[in-house]
C-alpha cells in the first residue's frame, strides 16, 4: 500500500468531495478517484458512500479514518526525528521553481542571513505543484513561489501561511537590431506574425502570461503571434532571446542586466505583466531556526 493513499482518504473524508479533494492534492480527479479505489481494493472493502452528496463514509471507511489518522501523524513524526538527527539542526530547506531559485533566492538568503545569522539552506525546484507537495508532506520549510490570481494555490489555510517577499513582471524583450531597435517587436500583422518564445502550459509563468495577454485582448490590443519555441524553462527562453530567434516575456529580474547593457531591448512600451512572489510555510514551524527564519523574512 502507498501511504500516499491514506493521505488522499483522509483529505478526502474532511473535503467530502472527489473534485476539491483532488485539488488539494495537486492530482486531476479521475488519478485521485483511482488512488481511493486501490485502498478500497487494498482494504478489500468500499469506503466511501458514492451514492449521495455531499460522499459520506461506509462503516469501513468511518473505523479506517482515525487508524489512517494515527498512522501518518506517528510516520511524519518517526521521519522528523530521524532526519533531524541525520541534518542537523542547522539546515533549512527551500522548495522553489527553477527561475526563482537564480532570481530571488539569493537575495532573500542574503537578507534573511543578516537578521537570523548563519545556516544552511538546502533548495528543492521543481513545479509549483511539486512544491506544494513538498511542503504538505514536510519535505520542504519553505515555499518560495510566483503569485498571481490565475494561480490558485490549493494549500490548506488552516495549517499554511504566507507572505509577500517581492513584485516582478513579464516584460516583452529582443534581441536587438543594429540600430537598436527590436528585431522582433510587437504587435506584428496578420501576415507577417511576431515569432514569439513561449512557455509550456505546466509552468506558472505561462498561466501568468496568458492571463495578460487576455486581458490585453480584451482592451483591444490585438497581437499577432506565432510561437516558434516552448520550453519548461525560462532561462532556456532567454538564451535563445538573446540570440535572436524571437520575443520572449520574462521577469524583469532576469533581464534587467541585459536590458541595461543593450544586449535586449523592450518589444513594446508600456507596462509588464506584474505578479508577486511568496513565501509559504506551515504554520507549525519544525524547529526554532525556521521561525527565526520566517520572522527574519517578515521583517524584510
Amino acid at each position: 500500500m502507498d501511504h500516499k493513499w491514506l493521505e488522499d482518504f483522509v483529505v478526502l473524508a474532511r473535503e467530502r468531495s472527489f473534485s476539491r479533494a483532488a485539488e488539494q492534492r495537486h492530482v486531476t480527479q479521475p488519478q485521485f478517484s483511482r488512488r481511493i479505489r486501490a485502498l478500497e481494493l487494498w482494504v478489500g472493502a468500499d469506503l466511501i458512500n458514492r451514492a449521495g452528496l455531499p460522499l459520506s463514509l461506509t462503516p469501513a471507511g468511518e473505523e479506517l479514518l482515525p487508524v489512517a489518522r494515527r498512522a501518518l501523524a506517528g510516520l511524519a513524526e518517526l521521519r522528523e526525528r530521524i532526519r533531524g538527527a541525520q541534518a542537523g539542526g542547522d539546515w533549512v530547506t527551500l522548495a522553489t521553481g527553477r527561475t526563482l531559485s537564480r532570481t530571488v533566492a539569493p537575495a532573500w538568503l542574503q537578507r534573511v542571513q543578516r537578521a537570523a545569522g548563519g545556516f544552511r539552506l538546502r533548495i528543492l525546484t521543481g513545479s509549483i505543484h511539486e512544491g506544494a507537495t513538498a511542503l504538505e508532506q514536510g519535505a520542504a520549510d519553505f515555499l518560495l513561489t510566483f503569485s498571481h490570481p490565475r494561480l490558485p494555490l490549493l494549500l490548506d489555510e488552516a495549517r499554511f501561511e504566507g507572505l509577500t517577499v517581492g513584485t516582478d513582471e513579464l516584460v516583452a524583450v529582443s534581441a536587438p537590431r543594429p540600430d537598436g531597435r527590436p528585431l522582433h517587436a510587437l504587435p506584428g500583422t496578420e501576415r507577417r506574425p511576431v515569432l514569439v518564445l513561449g512557455y509550456a502550459p505546466t509552468l506558472a509563468l505561462h498561466q501568468i502570461l496568458q492571463d495578460g495577454l487576455g486581458r490585453r485582448a480584451q482592451a483591444g490590443r490585438e497581437l499577432h503571434l506565432r510561437t516558434a519555441v516552448e520550453s519548461d524553462f525560462a532561462e532556456s527562453l532567454h538564451e535563445q532571446a538573446l540570440q535572436g530567434v524571437g520575443l520572449a516575456w520574462l521577469p524583469r529580474a532576469l533581464v534587467a542586466t541585459d536590458l541595461q547593457a543593450r544586449r535586449l531591448v523592450a518589444a513594446e512600451d508600456g507596462p509588464g505583466i506584474a505578479f508577486e512572489i511568496r513565501l509559504l510555510r506551515p504554520r507549525q514551524p519544525r524547529n526554532a531556526l525556521v521561525q527565526t527564519v520566517w520572522t527574519a523574512s517578515s521583517a524584510g
